[in-house]
């Protein structure tokens, strides 16, 4: 991640962390995929580590969290695009304030919640759209509850980079818990899941005009947005 994101170059630090890697997982008894995508890396890196047992363990929510949301109901009536999380280095938020910039003149409301190292960075970038993109800290999880509730549709965006094409965020899994459609910028895992349980929309990483067509496809029909926030 650190070598796709640009924060390390493939010199003494890269290849003393591949060594450290390779010793983990030559150390490892065998492994659990929170993220099944991962297997056909480890079965790439030698024939000891590819012959231990390996398990997926997919990512999800708990029952708690199911009920919770539940019990929990929409107390907002304005279109809602919702991003909450991490604003770090993998997750393409530019893109988000660039698709809001496009749809300006439309009735929605764009909401990021959380903390991050480019959180700043995001907040400046959305500065001429203070009365359309509103940014709040990091919450507890009931109010992250009913924040995903009062969104009319959520977004899991991540960089146009092959390493995520693995990528299925815990953020998805949560959005779609509380019944909200869910826009996915990701190529690979999240994007077959979305399509598979017709649960949103999965377009091109960094594109803001695919993102801002998606959203206004939410938009415009309020039922698509109902029937897949239900799925």
């Amino acid at each position: 991640s650190a070598l796709e994101l640009d924060q390390i170059k493939k010199g003494f630090l890269y290849k003393l962390g591949k060594k450290l890697e390779l010793a983990i997982y030559n150390s490892a008894k065998g492994f659990v995929f929170p993220v099944p995508g991962f297997r056909s890396y480890l079965d790439s890196l030698s024939d000891k580590i590819s012959k231990k047992p390996k398990f997926e363990l997919m990512n999800g929510v708990s029952n708690d969290f199911i009920k919770k949301s539940k019990s929990i109901q929409a107390v907002s009536k304005s279109f809602t695009v919702l991003y909450s999380g991490n604003m770090g280095l993998a997750q393409d938020l530019q893109t988000i304030i660039q698709a809001a910039d496009i749809l300006k003149d439309y009735n929605i409301n764009f909401n990021f919640i959380g903390d991050g190292v480019c959180k700043t960075e995001i907040k400046e970038l959305a500065k001429p759209l203070s009365d359309k993109v509103f940014f709040y800290d990091s919450i507890e999880r009931d109010k992250v509850v009913q924040a995903i509730k009062n969104a009319s549709i959520c977004l899991v965006p991540l960089k146009d980079k092959k390493i995520f094409e693995n990528a299925l965020p815990s953020k998805m899994f949560e959005y779609m818990a509380c019944e909200r459609p869910i826009i996915v910028s990701i190529r690979g895992e999240a994007k077959k899941l979305v399509k598979d349980a017709r649960a949103g929309i999965a377009i091109e990483p960094e594109d803001p005009h695919a993102l801002s067509e998606a959203i206004l496809s939410y938009y415009n029909n309020k039922y698509k947005c109902k029937k897949h926030g239900h799925n």
